[in-house]
C-alpha cells in the first residue's frame, strides 16, 4: 500500500487556506494519533522461565506494521491537509488532481462537514470524506472513504474504510495490498482505541481484526496475531502496564495442526514470570521433557502484574 495509495497524492501545497478551510482540514485525521504505541523491550537479560517472544517480538513487529499501514492510508489525507481545495461550497471542498505516479488517473477528495441542528454542541459534527479514482474516461471508483465525528480530530472518532479491489481495478495498488476493505475504527477518547479489521492477508499481516486500547499513562491492551518462526500462529489477547510488564491468553494453531491455548505472564523486561502451556510450546516446557499436555505450571502466578 505504501507503493499504491501513499504515492496517490503528490499535491503542491499552494494557494491560501481560508479560515473556513482550516476548520474543515482540521477535522480530518492524524496518523500519529492512530498508532499503535506498545512499550516493548529491545535488549533483554538472561529469563530463568525464557522470554516472552510473543510479545517482545510479536507485539513490536506486529505494532510497526499496522502503523506502516496507517501511515499509508493517512499520508493521502495529510497532504490534502495543506492544499487549497480546487471548489468550495458551505458545507463540502473537493481535491481534484492527476495522479502523478499513475499517468491517465484522475482522483477527487471531498469532504462534506453533514448538517446538524442548530445549537448543536461542536464535539458531535460529523464529517464524510471520500477520495475517488477515475483511469481515462472510466468511471470513478472509491478508494478510500471515512466517517468521523467531532470538532477535531485530535478528540474525534470514526471510521476508514480503504477499497483494495477498486485500487487493483485502477491499476494503483500496491504489490502486497490484500483483497477486500480494510476497515480502521478509532475513539481518540481515553482511552484511545484504534481497530483494524483485516479481511484478507496482506501488507505484511494476517487476516484478523486487530485492536489496540491505550491509556494516558502508557498502560493498555493489544489483542493481534503472531506467526513465530516454528510455524506455529498465535492469536494474543495481551493487557500491559506502562513499563511493559503484562499477561497474555493465546489460541494457539501449532506448525502440525494442533489448536490449543497458552496463558504467560511477563515482567517489565519481557521476561516470563508464570507459564501455564499444555502444548508445551515455551522452552521450559519443552525441556522437562514430558509428554504434550503434563507440564505443570511452570513459575509463580502472584508475579503476574496489575494490569488495566
Amino acid at each position: 500500500m505504501r507503493c499504491g495509495l501513499a504515492a496517490l497524492l503528490l499535491l503542491c501545497a499552494c494557494g491560501n487556506l481560508s479560515n473556513e478551510d482550516i476548520a474543515f482540514v482540521e477535522a480530518l485525521p492524524r496518523k500519529n494519533d492512530l498508532h499503535v504505541s506498545v512499550p516493548v523491550q529491545s535488549a533483554q537479560p538472561a529469563c530463568a522461565l525464557g522470554e516472552a517472544s510473543q510479545w517482545a517480538v510479536g507485539a513490536r513487529d506486529t505494532g510497526d506494521k499496522l502503523n506502516a499501514a496507517v501511515d499509508a492510508v493517512l499520508g493521502i489525507i495529510n497532504a490534502i491537509r495543506s492544499s487549497s481545495p480546487t471548489s468550495r461550497k458551505p458545507d463540502l471542498r473537493v481535491w481534484s488532481f492527476p495522479d502523478q505516479k499513475h499517468p491517465g488517473v484522475q482522483m477527487e477528495a471531498s469532504l462534506l462537514r453533514v448538517a446538524t441542528q442548530p445549537g448543536s454542541d461542536p464535539a458531535t459534527q460529523p464529517w464524510s470524506f471520500a477520495i475517488d479514482a477515475q483511469r481515462d474516461s472510466g468511471p470513478f471508483l472509491e478508494v478510500l472513504y471515512a466517517y468521523f465525528v467531532g470538532s477535531d480530530a485530535r478528540t474525534g472518532q470514526g471510521v476508514i474504510a480503504i477499497n483494495f479491489d477498486n485500487s487493483r481495478a485502477l491499476q494503483i495498488n500496491g504489490p502486497t495490498d490484500p483483497t477486500g476493505v480494510m476497515m480502521i475504527h478509532y475513539d481518540l477518547g481515553s482511552p484511545r482505541t484504534i481497530r483494524i479489521e483485516l479481511g484478507a492477508t496482506g501488507l505484511g499481516l494476517s487476516q484478523f481484526s486487530y485492536f489496540f486500547s491505550g491509556n494516558p499513562d502508557g498502560s493498555g491492551h493489544f489483542d493481534y496475531f503472531f506467526p513465530d518462526a516454528n510455524g506455529n500462529r498465535f492469536s494474543l489477547q495481551t493487557a500491559f502496564t506502562a513499563t511493559g510488564a503484562g499477561k497474555a491468553h493465546m489460541s494457539v494453531r501449532t506448525f502440525g495442526g494442533v489448536t490449543g491455548t497458552l496463558d504467560e505472564c511477563w515482567d517489565a523486561t519481557a521476561c516470563l514470570t508464570y507459564v501455564v502451556d499444555p502444548l508445551n510450546l515455551t522452552p521450559v516446557c519443552r525441556a522437562l521433557g514430558v509428554p504434550v499436555g503434563l507440564c505443570p505450571p511452570q513459575g509463580d502466578p502472584l508475579a503476574c502484574p496489575t494490569v488495566p
